[in-house]
């Protein structure tokens, strides 16, 4: 139990939330720019319009004509706009209307301004708005769409991180609540799991995991499956896929000064290098290579140009190493990295994160000497011991003594005795043993036999 309830929720479930906030905020800008450039294209075809109706020709008609004259003139000119068969009978119409209207003062009329020259283009026109409304209307639908589905998986994480209710230190819980925080914690190591097979590129293994458990909504499964998608064109040795995602993300990988994207146009002129096109090598470094800025970056610019002056298999470094197909491998782990970057992910998994501060608390140094080792602590075993070898001792203010024989406290109940071998062990653990001996007792890390009279009590300061 922690000093705080919940303080390791607030610790570890960052990702959990923060990655489909990144998500809903890179769809909704993503939607912005593509509902204004529809926007721009609606409005261009509206002034266009616009345009082509201030250069009709006015249609006079007299106030003295009956009205059946002047409905079927304006009828006339209505047609002109939709039809350019019609213009004939509008140009007839207008003499005619020109005629009368010498007759009449200029008080007794009112002008109609109409379309220009041909009414097809005006018709035309109108098509084009009207494409141009329905696209709109469809990518507004679909932004909307794709945004209210990361909404509720926003949600979905945050009822499922609410269920969690902690039980403040000193009260004693009702069983309902204990169980629910016991299903809760499951579901958490399950996330963990999947969460930590992504990092490790296990893809299949995570989505196959996190369906059977019904938890994908909860994982960020769908994230790392596009990931999946530019390691596996990495593997295959292709780049465009790469350089699209790169392109997707150009502003974030700015931002936090990645250098990804100069990796991958490296190993493209690498490529060009090694199938003996160095012209179009020059040409690509030109065109990709020639902002570079930063020591590092250049660094590397200058590698691949001294790569122009050696053969493609030749085994001086740094060139061999550019040229070696282990780093396509290293531009997968890159690649990694920075999508953990993009997305604010920690370095490492929840669950390895967990792990490891499970081993500090811990660790002793005598899990590292052959003769101290104890096979129930998860520190003396391997993989374990090997991952916990760069994390730092637990801080133990009062050292606890145990029994290595039987694992039970070494206290006034249970006085420490040392045999002549140099060991100590408990006293209950050697009277039982002596008990079935004969009053012998063998030490089982030195092998050796001794009578239970040669113990001596130990006393601890």
């Amino acid at each position: 139990m922690t000093s705080s309830p919940g303080l390791d929720v607030k610790c570890l479930e960052h990702a959990t939330l923060k990655v489909p906030y990144e998500v809903l905020n890179k769809k909704f800008r993503a939607a912005q720019k593509v509902l204004d450039r529809e926007a721009t294209y609606v409005s261009q075809a509206g002034l266009e319009i616009e345009k082509l109706m201030s250069n009709m020709p006015p249609v006079t008609i007299s106030a003295t004509d009956p009205e059946d004259t002047v409905i079927e003139g304006l009828c006339k000119n209505s047609d002109s706009v939709l039809s350019s068969s019609t213009l004939e009978n509008m140009d007839d119409a207008s003499e005619s209307n020109s005629n009368t209207t010498d007759k009449s003062s200029p008080s007794d009329e009112f002008k109609f301004k109409g379309r220009g020259p041909k009414g097809k283009d005006v018709s035309k026109m109108l098509g084009v708005l009207v494409e141009r409304l329905v696209s709109l209307k469809r990518k507004a639908g679909d932004s909307i769409a794709d945004e209210l589905e990361v909404a509720r998986a926003v949600r979905k994480r945050v009822q499922h991180l609410k269920g969690y209710n902690p039980t403040p230190e000193g009260v004693v819980a009702p069983v309902s609540q204990c169980l629910n925080n016991a299903n809760w914690r499951r579901t958490r190591l399950n996330r963990m799991l999947v969460d930590h097979l992504l990092r490790e590129g296990l893809y299949d293994t995570a989505k196959m995991l996190s369906e059977g458990l019904g938890i994908k909504d909860l994982t960020n499964i769908d994230l790392f499956w596009a990931a999946k998608e530019v390691e596996e064109s990495l593997k295959r040795h292709e780049t465009g896929r790469m350089v699209a995602w790169c392109y997707e993300n150009k502003s974030k990988l700015r931002k936090i000064r990645s250098s990804l994207e100069l990796e991958v146009r490296v190993q493209e002129f690498v490529e060009l290098v090694r199938c003996g096109k160095r012209f179009e090598a020059v040409r690509h470094a030109r065109k990709y290579l020639a902002d570079t800025e930063g020591h590092d970056q250049m660094s590397a610019i200058m590698k691949c140009m001294g790569l122009l002056a050696y053969p493609a298999d030749t085994a001086i470094q740094p060139y061999s190493e550019l040229l070696s197909n282990d780093r396509w491998q290293y531009l997968i782990g890159q690649f990694r990295t920075e999508h953990a970057r993009l997305y604010q992910l920690t370095p490492t998994s929840v669950l390895g994160a967990v792990v490891q501060a499970g081993l500090a608390a811990l660790k002793t140094p005598q899990c590292y000497r052959p003769t101290t080792k104890n096979a129930n602590c998860p520190v003396c075993t391997e993989p374990l011991s090997t991952l916990a070898s760069v994390l730092p001792y637990a801080h133990c203010a009062h050292s606890q003594l145990v029994c290595a024989i039987s694992g039970e406290p070494l206290n006034e109940n249970n006085p420490p005795l040392v045999l002549p071998s140099g060991y100590v062990y408990g006293t209950k653990s050697l009277h039982d043993m002596a008990r079935t001996n004969g009053g012998n007792v063998i030490c089982p890390r030195s092998n050796r036999i001794f009578s239970l009279r040669e113990a001596d009590k130990v006393y601890v300061m």
